[in-house]
């Protein structure tokens, strides 16, 4: 499972299997907005999800 995370200062991707995580670049953040509208919502922290395809090609 992955999640998506809004911090004050970066937006993280973290892989609930391994315990890694990683800050988004601007354009993935962008990406990842598109794949799940709800982040575009200022009240939503975090999404949860099996599989995020606008981030699969990244490491």
């Amino acid at each position: 499972m992955y999640y998506v995370k809004k911090y004050a200062d970066c937006w993280a991707i973290h892989n609930d299997d391994n315990g890694k995580s990683r800050p988004l670049t601007e354009a993935e953040v962008l990406a990842v907005q598109e794949e799940y509208p709800s982040l575009k919502d200022p009240k939503t922290c975090t999404i949860y999800a099996d599989q995020i395809d606008s981030l699969e090609s990244k490491p």
